[in-house]
């Protein structure tokens, strides 16, 4: 697959859809100052070349009742892709990663149960090639990669983009379920959006079998409630970003509240979670290259007081991201969503 060319258009298209990923051609437009039409022409050209798709992140109450678990690997006899490789069968992998380190893999389990994640891990064990398994539940987690933002536009066009959606900081992920259960209208298009969250309430009320307003309806629902919010995944290594990076920090006894804060305000950050570890923060990111994290360890860390210690890995190999598999040849791959309960 040719690696699609982006222009200045391209880059800001994509940035106003990091923001507003459910947003109008029209609305985009207007705070672009460009044609909607011309929008969604670029739009369905980087889609086709599987450089962009906006899927919808569910909330984890929808499906599971565990926190994730974050999974670092050590491993012998074998090179860490071909390891890899035979991870991606096992079930409830969010990540996959080979990284830098002691511990060459790094994985995340989000499974559908505690009982279903002990098994997952366990299961890692009989793995060929894999000698160790560090698992590091996550306690709390203050950050999905839903909302970085690659900073191609300016804050008027930003505040614009924000303002539309009524966006508002994520805060603490929860595998709390809906209070009332879901209808079957209400559980078809949670899973629809997840699938597809630029898709049309008339579309979706063809594929549900819904009457049009009662799609309308429906959908609002499920957005206003949080069930799905609508999220742009990319080939972020297309765009220029090349560095997905990790950090796991020693911080201060009663700092890591106000740690976590503040790195999850970095725009580098893609996520933040408080893990049960001798290094009890556990931060990842995406910077352009091994210069711009060199400059976040030393600059933008530095700054955050209650810090001990920093351990920084680089991800040199990312074949799946939130549930998603991609590829540096050709793009975004099968979308591996997780079951609804």
């Amino acid at each position: 697959m040719t690696r699609p060319l982006l222009d200045e258009l391209d880059r800001r298209l994509i940035g106003a859809l990091h923001l507003a990923p459910r947003a109008t051609w029209d609305d985009i437009g207007g705070i672009l100052a460009a044609d909607a039409s011309t929008l969604k022409r670029r739009y369905d050209r980087l889609h086709e070349a599987r450089m962009i798709r906006v899927i919808g992140q569910a909330d984890w109450g929808m499906h599971t009742t565990a926190m994730p678990v974050h999974v670092f690997l050590d491993i012998t006899g074998e090179t860490p892709l071909a390891v890899l490789d035979r991870l991606r069968d096992l079930p409830h992998l969010q990540l996959l990663a080979q990284i830098s380190g002691d511990y060459p893999l790094y994985a995340v389990v989000h499974a559908p149960s505690e009982a279903a994640t002990s098994e997952a891990i366990d299961r890692m064990f009989s793995v060929p090639g894999v000698r160790r398994v560090n698992a590091l539940p996550a306690l709390s987690t203050l950050r999905r990669g839903i909302t970085w933002d690659p900073q191609f536009l300016t804050d008027t066009e930003r505040a614009g983009l924000l303002e539309l959606t009524g966006a508002h900081p994520e805060g603490a992920a929860t595998a709390t379920p809906p209070a009332k259960p879901l209808s079957e209208a209400e559980r078809t298009v949670v899973a629809l959006l997840i699938q597809d969250s630029r898709a049309s309430a008339a579309s979706i009320g063809r594929a549900a079998g819904l009457a049009t307003s009662t799609a309308h309806r429906v959908v609002r629902r499920v957005l206003d409630e949080g069930w799905v919010k609508p999220r742009l995944e990319i080939v972020s290594e297309w765009l220029g970003f090349q560095t997905p990076f990790i950090l796991r920090l020693r911080v201060a006894p009663g700092e890591t509240p106000d740690v976590m804060c503040r790195i999850d305000r970095l725009p580098q950050t893609r996520l933040v979670a408080h893990v049960a570890s001798d290094m009890s923060v556990l931060a990842t990111g995406l910077v352009t290259d091994r210069s711009a994290l060199a400059l976040f360890v030393d600059r933008e860390l530095a700054e955050i007081p209650g810090i001990l210690t920093v351990s920084v890995d680089v991800m040199l190999a990312e074949p799946r991201r939130y549930w998603l598999d991609r590829d540096l040849t050709s793009g975004l791959g099968e979308f591996h969503a997780p079951t609804l309960l």
